[in-house]
């Protein structure tokens, strides 16, 4: 993964966020081929919206030189100049993997450093930075991304692109199926799934993945994240009933 860094608040604090676009290209061409202006419209839910269109042809030119994407031109366009497609080739795929596989590794890093950092500061932030107790036993209503409409159906690996959510009482097991219309959106699937189980009342959101905007969102309305667990509904459910899963 190359590093692509900005700087935040004049300090000399270099958000390396930059280094996380080639995974985020990769996996929304394992969605499905698209044009370069499909990637520009979504880079905001991986965060990357501050990037310069330049640098996302750039890293695609890069990417195809590689042998990780091929490209063809659009011979379909009916007004202006044709446009070239982007697909994952073999070779993208296991790319894609291996940054899977580091991403995994540093969000156990990332869950230690914010976990320490809380101790270490305990005392003197502000509250709003603060890791706030959460009564577990008072949340009757967790929102869960599902492939399927009952509490034995797959969870699912994206929360924004999800086919359903299913909001269940984790004492009861009573349960609602909300199809997500956001599953095929072009743009802001996160956040208009996170309106969504907002509107719904959810009391807590399970979630593997969740982009910037919808975790802002679902955090600034008092719901407190956790990290998906489980194959199914029906086990994520259980993690959350013995307090396995991490919060965010």
């Amino acid at each position: 993964m190359r590093n692509r860094g900005r700087q935040c608040g004049g300090r000399g604090c270099n958000r390396r966020m930059g280094q996380f676009l080639d995974p985020a290209l990769l996996l929304l061409l394992k969605q499905a081929p698209a044009h370069g202006y499909t990637f520009l419209s979504r880079m905001a839910e991986f965060g990357l919206e501050f990037l310069a269109p330049t640098v996302i042809y750039r890293a695609l030119r890069e990417m195809e030189e590689q042998g990780w994407v091929s490209s063809t031109w659009d011979e379909e366009a009916t007004q202006g100049p044709p446009r070239r497609i982007y697909a994952l080739t073999a070779l993208g795929q296991d790319v894609l993997r291996c940054c899977v596989a580091q991403l995994y590794d540093m969000r156990q890093v990332l869950e230690y450093f914010l976990m320490l950092y809380a101790e270490l500061t305990e005392d003197d932030e502000p509250d709003a930075l603060k890791v706030q107790p959460i009564n577990e036993e008072a949340i009757m209503r967790l929102a869960i991304p599902a492939l399927g409409a009952d509490l034995d159906a797959p969870t699912s690996p994206v929360f924004g692109r999800c086919q359903t959510f299913i909001l269940v009482n984790p004492e009861t097991l009573e349960f609602e199926v909300l199809p997500n219309p956001a599953h095929d959106a072009s743009g802001g699937a996160g956040v208009q799934s996170a309106q969504l189980v907002l509107q719904h009342g959810a009391e807590a959101v399970l979630a593997r993945s969740l982009g910037p905007k919808a975790f802002s969102l679902i955090q600034s309305a008092g719901v407190p994240i956790y990290v998906l667990e489980g194959a199914t509904v029906r086990e994520a459910v259980r993690a959350f009933q013995a307090k396995r899963l991490i919060r965010l």
